[in-house]
C-alpha cells in the first residue's frame, strides 16, 4: 500500500460532486482523509464552515497571497475565491503518510501540475464531466431570482473547463447511473494505493 497520496477531484458544474465526496468518505478506506478548501463566498444552505469549508473574507485572502502560502488557487464563476494552502497538502501529506481527497477547479490543474513537480507518482487529478446540454437542463430545474447570472457564468465555465480534460488523469462520465460513478471512483483510489 502507497504510504501517501492525494486525490485530486474536480467537476463540471452540477455533475454531483458532493454527492461523491460524502460517500467515499463513508467508505472506510484506510487513512483517507478529506482536505478543506478555503473559500470566500457565504455557505449554502446545507453547508458548515469548518466541516464543509474554511471561509475567509476577500481581506484575508489577499494575505495569504502575500504569503505566499497557496498550492493554487483560483477566481471561480467571476464571484469568488477558492484555494488550497501547501501546508494542508505538502506537511499533512508527506509527513503523517495521509491518503487525502482534494476538492479543486479543473481550470487550476496548470498551475498544480507544476506546484507538484517532483510528486507525479502520488497523486492523481480525477474529473467527473457532463454534457453541456446536461448541464443546461439541470440548471433550469433550479430557477431563482438570481438564476440567469449564474447560469452564464456557470455555462461559459463549463465551456473552458471541457478544453483542459487532457490534463486530468482519469475523466469519469457523470450521466451514468449514480452507483456506477460512485464504484468507478472508488475503484480508481483502491487501484491507486494499493500498489
Amino acid at each position: 500500500m502507497k504510504k501517501w497520496y492525494v486525490f485530486f477531484i474536480c467537476w463540471i458544474t452540477w455533475a454531483g460532486k458532493w454527492t461523491l465526496i460524502k460517500w467515499l468518505l463513508k467508505q472506510n478506506i484506510k487513512d483517507l482523509e478529506f482536505v478543506l478548501s478555503c473559500k470566500t463566498r457565504e455557505p449554502r444552505n446545507w453547508e458548515i464552515i469548518w466541516k464543509d469549508y474554511i471561509k475567509l473574507s476577500f481581506e484575508e485572502f489577499q494575505k495569504w497571497i502575500n504569503s505566499q502560502e497557496f498550492l493554487e488557487y483560483n477566481f471561480v464563476h467571476n464571484q469568488d475565491y477558492y484555494w488550497t494552502r501547501k501546508t494542508d497538502i505538502i506537511e499533512n501529506w508527506i509527513e503523517k503518510w495521509k491518503i487525502l481527497l482534494k476538492e479543486i477547479d479543473i481550470l487550476i490543474v496548470p498551475t498544480l501540475r507544476k506546484a507538484m513537480k517532483g510528486y507525479e507518482n502520488n497523486y492523481s487529478i480525477i474529473f467527473l464531466d457532463l454534457p453541456i446540454e446536461t448541464i443546461k437542463e439541470r440548471m433550469a430545474s433550479r430557477w431563482d431570482d438570481t438564476w440567469w447570472e449564474d447560469y452564464k457564468n456557470r455555462v461559459n465555465s463549463a465551456s473552458k473547463e471541457k478544453e483542459l480534460l487532457h490534463l486530468v488523469d482519469f475523466v469519469i462520465d457523470a450521466t451514468k447511473p449514480q452507483a456506477q460513478v460512485l464504484k468507478e471512483t472508488k475503484d480508481i483510489i483502491m487501484n491507486k494505493i494499493e500498489i
